[in-house]
């Protein structure tokens, strides 16, 4: 999808965040840190026009932002916290969803829901569950091809699924091992990003919460926000061929990869997070989406 200002907008936001952790962790003075951040901007900025891609505008932010500041996990302990904080909490919700009246239903929303998860709880007093099964219970699908899914399911043999952040992964994990409750020979691939790009899942993140006891993780190339297939390694173009369906988290996913190719069974699971995407959907922001390309 074609950049517009709120594109611009939000990487400025997304830009903030990271200088925060900068501003902590880097020796450098307050002055070289200007300097260095503003001509990450200019460069951004200077390149970017209506005919971009939201892919393009991020691509050019990080390969800027890691020329100026060095490529590093700046959200390593975030991640790391909340995976393990969901991951104490994951065999309980295994069983909510085998003791529901849908366990597939029940495994999808939970995971439909990771990124709320990840924004929204705390863990104060030993109320986590309490507060997910809140959630649970009271956010709605605006557009749910769950069914449509559901169908493709019966012939299907092999399932890639594109990861977005880590904590959220748990809930993505808790979703495939229903999955494969219901479909033992489905094989499902997880795809993963290459290096640490803001909190997006890595191998290293896998590893952390034993992803491969239900999948067979992998690096999928990428190293951005979203997925092009201009920019993924040989193995995830061979995976993603041979997939019969293909289950792509995050928004940031659904903006690149939704006019990639029209032919394949791509469901893509997000939150809403901006009027673009709810205007293009016709639906409103935190809205809930699974929809099927």
């Amino acid at each position: 999808m074609n950049v517009d200002y709120e594109c611009i907008n939000c990487l400025l936001n997304h830009s903030s965040e990271l200088m925060t952790k900068i501003n902590v962790s880097s020796s450098e003075s307050s002055d070289n840190i200007f300097d260095n951040y503003k001509r990450v901007i200019l460069k951004t900025l200077g390149d970017v026009s209506p005919s971009n891609t939201s892919y393009n505008l991020v691509k050019t932010f990080y390969d800027s932002f890691y020329d100026a500041f060095g490529e590093n996990d700046y959200f390593h302990t975030e991640k790391a916290d909340l995976n393990q904080l969901f991951l104490e909490v994951y065999d309980d919700l295994l069983d909510f969803c085998f003791s529901s009246k849908d366990p597939l239903y029940s495994a999808f929303k939970l995971s439909l829901m990771g990124e709320l998860f990840c924004h929204n709880s705390g863990n104060s007093f030993g109320e986590l569950e309490i507060e997910i099964q809140n959630f649970f219970n009271t956010k709605t699908v605006a557009i749910n091809d769950l069914e449509k899914f559901k169908k493709e399911l019966e012939n299907a043999h092999f399932l890639l699924f594109i990861h977005n952040y880590a904590g959220e992964i748990v809930f993505d994990k808790l979703f495939i091992r229903v999955l494969k409750e219901l479909n033992p020979n489905l094989i499902v691939h997880s795809a993963l990003k290459s290096r640490p790009v803001y909190k997006c899942a890595t191998k290293k993140d896998a590893d952390q919460i034993f992803l491969k006891e239900v999948s067979i993780p992998f690096d999928s190339g990428s190293k951005y926000l979203g997925t092009d297939l201009s920019f993924v390694s040989q193995s995830f173009k061979n995976i993603y061929d041979e997939s019969d369906i293909v289950i792509a988290k995050g928004q940031s996913n659904y903006e690149s990869l939704v006019e990639q190719n029209r032919k394949k069974s791509i469901y893509y699971s997000f939150v809403v997070k901006c009027a673009k995407i709810a205007n293009h959907l016709d639906v409103n922001k935190e809205d809930l989406i699974f929809k099927r390309s």
